[in-house]
């Protein structure tokens, strides 16, 4: 009966033993959770006066111009204790060491502080205008690829050594980057620097155009010839004229033939010196004008029938044919006178 009841106190036990267990393991929990989630203890009554006695040394070397020791006294006080003007004297002691790099990220991280307001608007403007002027001394550094690869690179007109894809320090400011390569079009591509930019450009090139095959030129025909001048109408006066003074020459040597006839027949009749001078005159003057009336007659018949045209030059020749030509001579003998004409083709 006795160790029944043992037992039963034993279970009991155990069952109220494990019920414990259980419902206490919340409550350690969240009591290991507790100091986690928990604000910060503020700063004890050593370390303000530790961060305290630090910055006043940095401000005493800062003064005196001896930026390396105020760097440190600064970096100390915020290790006691950290604060946005801590962080600006640091900026400020780094920019007095000429640490120019180290400068700029200590200024960005002030500025970047979401506290900096604390250390007063004058120091916040002031970091703002140091921080622009040091990125300005800094070189850019732009990264230039070519498509295709090993592209020439030239930087305001001045070639640089070796071959894209290269890293350019440039100078803060504007700058014309030359990209050229055998076979492709050569592009230009201009750029701002600020001073600690940090760029990449792709300049992908166009191949240039075949040359185009030079177009022969084709000879122009000559142009025709003029059409010839249209004929000169044939003019009748040369041979009016001409048969006019043979008509006038016939009538002249019809009137001296009678006169002559006349005095050989009064010569016949009764002979004298003065009739046979008078019908040997007579009879000259008519022979003359019988001939000249018979040659100008020929040659107005001459004239009023033939053709002005010229014939047509032989194959190959160029000189134009002869135009006749009409020549008449008078001429007188001791017993007869008259004309001789000369026409030529």
């Amino acid at each position: 009966m006795y160790k029944k009841a043992l037992s039963t106190r034993a279970l009991v036990g155990l069952i109220a033993g494990l019920a414990v267990t259980f419902v206490g393991m919340p409550r350690a929990v969240a009591g290991d959770e507790a100091p986690a989630a928990a604000a910060k203890a503020p700063p004890t009554k050593k370390q303000k006066d530790a961060a305290k006695k630090a910055y006043g040394e940095g401000e005493k070397a800062y003064n005196s111009g001896n930026y390396a020791a105020a760097l440190a006294a600064f970096q100390k006080a915020n290790e006691a204790i950290h604060s946005p003007q801590a962080d600006y004297w640091i900026a400020k002691s780094l920019d007095g060491e000429n640490k120019t790099e180290e400068a700029i990220k200590a200024y960005e991280s002030f500025l970047g502080d979401p506290d900096a307001s604390k250390a007063g608007e004058a120091k916040m403007a002031d970091a703002k205008v140091r921080l622009d002027a040091l990125r300005a001394t800094l070189n850019g550094e732009m990264v230039i690829d070519t498509n295709p690869l090993l592209g020439s690179i030239a930087v305001d007109g001045a070639p640089q050594p070796g071959e894209a894809p290269m890293t350019l320090k440039l100078t803060p400011g504007k700058h014309r980057i030359t990209v050229s390569s055998p076979g492709y079009v050569t592009k230009d591509l201009d750029v701002d620097v600020k001073g600690g930019d940090k760029l990449k450009e792709t300049v992908s090139l166009v191949r240039e155009p075949p040359p185009v095959a030079p177009v022969a030129a084709v000879a122009a025909a000559p142009p025709p010839p003029p059409p010839p001048p249209p004929p000169e109408e044939k003019s009748m006066v040369p041979a009016y004229v001409t048969l006019g003074i043979a008509g006038g020459a016939a009538i002249v040597g019809t009137i001296f033939g009678v006169q002559a006839l006349g005095s050989k027949s009064d010569y016949d009749k009764a002979p004298s010196t003065e009739l046979a001078d008078d019908t040997e005159r007579s009879a000259l003057i008519a022979d003359m004008a019988f001939g000249v009336a018979i040659t100008l007659g020929v040659t107005g018949i001459v004239l009023l029938t033939s053709d002005d045209e010229p014939p047509p030059a032989a194959s190959g020749s160029l000189k134009p044919a002869a135009k006749p030509r009409f020549a008449l001579t008078p001429y007188a003998g001791p017993k007869s006178g008259g004309a001789r004409a000369r026409l030529a083709f």
